[in-house]
């Protein structure tokens, strides 16, 4: 795992639950508000994401967990990997990423829905549920 790559699962570690980040806030918080892009594949790279709310939702757990214990220790070389809440990250626009490697958009909606965030049509309120109000794309 590179450095920056640590970076941004750090900053994605400190969303609240509740709350969520646009890939452009992530990529601000780290000084390059160009990075939106990298910090969307970073997401997609999670070793340890929320798989439990996951599960909750209907997600198909059961070999995808094991799998992800070993890249997470891999990842981590052997030391404790905190999970990285990557289903708090959605685009400038609040919609869910069309990619969400645990099960589509439809499952990052419900995981932010279990959490309190209020999903309509597929798109977040980020003035309400935005860490920063509407400032998506800062």
């Amino acid at each position: 795992m590179t450095e920056l790559e640590n970076k941004i699962f750090d900053i994605v570690r400190k969303i609240p639950r509740g709350k969520v980040m646009t890939y452009g806030q992530v990529a601000a918080a780290l000084g390059d508000s160009r990075l939106a892009r990298v910090v969307g594949n970073t997401m997609h790279k999670n070793p340890v994401p929320f798989f439990e709310l996951a599960c909750e939702t209907g997600f198909n757990c059961k070999e995808r967990a094991s799998a992800s214990t070993v890249t997470a220790d891999k990842a981590a070389g052997g030391k404790v990997f905190a999970p990285v809440p990557c289903h708090r990250v959605v685009n400038a626009a609040g919609k869910m990423g069309a990619n969400f490697g645990l099960g589509g958009p439809s499952v990052q909606a419900k995981m932010l829905e279990r959490e309190g965030v209020e999903v309509r049509n597929g798109k977040i309120d980020l003035k309400k549920y935005g860490m920063y109000g509407d400032s998506a794309n800062d």
